[in-house]
């Protein structure tokens, strides 16, 4: 995938097809880094939904 910076349109993304020759272990390792490791602290995730105004618990 590549942002499209030419176009002038910012965070659009185009992406290709698999390949047959790719590591389907690889693609699937980059593809789960941001539910790893997500942008925010999941203990914190009640608190920062009330923040923006939503409802809703984890327990």
């Amino acid at each position: 995938m590549r942002p499209s910076g030419r176009t002038g349109r910012r965070g659009v993304l185009h992406s290709n097809r698999a390949a047959a020759d790719d590591n389907p272990m690889k693609l699937m390792s980059i593809a789960m880094k941001p539910v790893a490791f997500p942008p925010f602290p999941l203990e914190r995730i009640e608190e920062l939904t009330a923040l923006m105004g939503g409802e809703g618990s984890v327990e």
